[in-house]
């Protein structure tokens, strides 16, 4: 299990300039209690290079077989395709273990890294505003779909 302080670490790095341009402030004592909130209650899929954490993602249960990705998060230097295909078949082996049906997923759109991302993935918006998007996916649509899924 990653510790809140490598999170938070990983986060203020990735998520500063994006959150910025969309007009909002990322507070590191408000993003900290946060995770310090959601660590407990959610699956966590984390991939660790020489002992630091170089990329996770947070899964956290809505309603039955619909889970919200509350974090996501890879290190500019490690975003590779053998990191993210670390990442998913983690996130495969937790959405088989817990029988995850659905992800969704809120990225700002001044993400455009992450919401290109959403897209190739196989993500479909279901929701949008001035600043977000609400990206949906069905996990058996992701795993046929999409060759990092496919394990």
């Amino acid at each position: 299990m990653p510790q809140v302080d490598e999170i938070l670490e990983l986060d203020l790095l990735t998520l500063r300039e994006h959150t910025e341009r969309a007009g909002d402030a990322l507070d590191p004592v408000r993003l900290r209690h946060s995770i310090e909130n959601l660590l407990p209650v959610s699956e966590v899929a984390v991939v660790r290079r020489q002992g630091a954490l170089v990329a996770y993602a947070m899964l956290q249960p809505q309603e039955a077989g619909r889970w919200f990705v509350t974090g996501f998060s890879t290190h500019p230097e490690h975003r590779s395709a053998a990191i993210f295909r670390s990442l998913f078949g983690q996130l495969l082996h937790i959405a088989s273990r817990r029988g995850i049906e659905s992800l969704r997923s809120n990225v700002y759109k001044t993400n455009h890294l992450s919401m290109a991302f959403h897209a190739r993935l196989g993500f479909k918006v279901t929701r949008e505003n001035a600043k977000a998007v609400e990206f949906t996916a069905s996990v058996s649509e992701l795993r046929s779909k999409h060759p990092l899924f496919a394990q």
